[in-house]
């Protein structure tokens, strides 16, 4: 199976998108071998977190002029790829950060400066939702408080985005983002799934944390992908950075179709038939030509949208709705894919795939945990992208 790689990259970013890719391969025998104990303990092991960091993995959303890489959302769905094909939840650890980077270098220079002033190499994680969750106002600033779950790469993160509710002067409180040293948290170890164990997706909880005014921004305004920032990346609205999430996704699919293709290669035999290998089957090959061309598919769509997303903001205003709903429904449409190339793949391997242990089931399980992901919702995008096909402009999801 052919893997397309940089498509509609400047030459500088298709520079350093191979550097990455170069600097992944070099660390995926040690994530691959960490990945036994990330699975077993539900988080990324110290060695597999300092590859990643030594690598520059979390600094692929710090803006340049911090020492950050600054990728393009394109970039990013090659560089989580080649991780996702060593181990997923290492690269949706570090997608995790790249979209909290992307959406905390829009709260402006202070905040950015608290960020990344002593340097790049800054994890981060993010919840837009938590439960019980209050900001009192305070001089300067807010006291945090509240719980919020599903904090993917929490354990490995220096700073965290929150959401809060801001409170308002004489209105009720408006949906907001805070932005809240992962010092000043508590974890609960609440993350125990059958897939994407590794990414350590449990409990952050808050105790009256303050936080200071710069560190907090409505949740419209970050909807809206307003220009307060200079650069694109940092202009793109979190319904099309949502995007970000299938990277992992297509490099779990394709991890199994090369696991597959090596059985096949390998010359292993097809039980209770009379072909001698698997190659021989009509059906295996026609499985394996139809689930390398649904992993294909997956890929040519993300790289439609992400190069769309990329150059939209280049241009200034926000780019139409129908083009915006489009990028939701191309990625529902690929996580569907890649979910059937991988059911097509795994009856290739046969029942001995599901042995605890083996890789391909690892994979299978993490892409459709990941999969279920609610930004990812084929039915939910195919709604967006269906009214706006019509003009009919009525909200079905704030992140759009």
């Amino acid at each position: 199976m052919h893997t397309p790689r940089h498509h509609g990259l400047a030459p500088a970013a298709a520079r350093a998108t191979e550097d990455l890719i170069q600097a992944v391969r070099a660390i995926s025998p040690l994530l691959r071998a960490e990945a036994d104990a990330a699975e077993r303990d539900s988080r990324l092991t110290p060695e597999a977190e300092r590859a990643l960091r030594e690598a520059g993995l979390f600094r692929l959303g710090v803006p340049r002029s911090f020492g950050g890489h600054q990728l393009p959302l394109a970039a990013v769905l090659d560089v989580s790829a080649e991780v996702a094909l060593a181990c997923p939840s290492s690269a949706w650890v570090a997608m995790v950060a790249y979209v909290a980077q992307q959406l905390a270098a829009s709260f402006g220079e202070q905040a950015r400066f608290d960020l990344w002033g002593t340097g790049p190499d800054t994890a981060m994680c993010g919840v837009f939702g938590g439960t019980d969750t209050s900001a009192e106002p305070v001089e300067q600033g807010v006291l945090v408080s509240g719980r919020w779950g599903w904090a993917s790469g929490c354990h490995q993160a220096d700073w965290a985005l929150l959401g809060v509710p801001l409170p308002r002067p004489g209105a009720a409180p408006e949906r907001g983002l805070a932005l809240v040293r992962a010092a000043d948290l508590a974890i609960e170890n609440t993350w125990d799934m059958a897939g994407m164990r590794g990414t350590g997706s449990d409990t952050l909880v808050a105790e009256s944390v303050f936080v200071p005014q710069h560190r907090l921004r409505p949740f419209a305004d970050v909807v809206a992908g307003r220009e307060t920032a200079e650069e694109p990346l940092y202009r793109i609205p979190p319904g099309s950075m949502t995007l970000a999430s299938m990277g992992p996704l297509l490099g779990a699919a394709r991890a199994v179709f090369r696991l597959t293709m090596e059985a096949v290669d390998g010359g292993k035999p097809m039980a209770m038939s009379l072909h001698p290998r698997l190659a021989d089957s009509p059906g295996v090959q026609g499985a394996l030509a139809d689930a390398a061309t649904l992993i294909d598919s997956a890929a040519l769509h993300l790289a439609r949208s992400a190069e769309a997303v990329d150059a939209a903001a280049a241009e200034p205003g926000t780019a139409p709705l129908v083009d915006r709903a489009r990028v939701r429904m191309d990625a529902g449409h690929a996580s569907r894919c890649l979910r059937e190339a991988v059911q097509l793949l795994l009856t290739v391997n046969g029942a001995g795939s599901f042995a605890r242990g083996r890789l391909v089931q690892r994979h299978w399980h993490d892409l459709e945990t990941a999969a279920r992901h609610p930004t990812l919702h084929p039915g939910l995008a195919r709604e967006m992208y269906g009214r706006a096909l019509v003009g009919d402009t009525r909200p079905v999801s704030p992140m759009v």
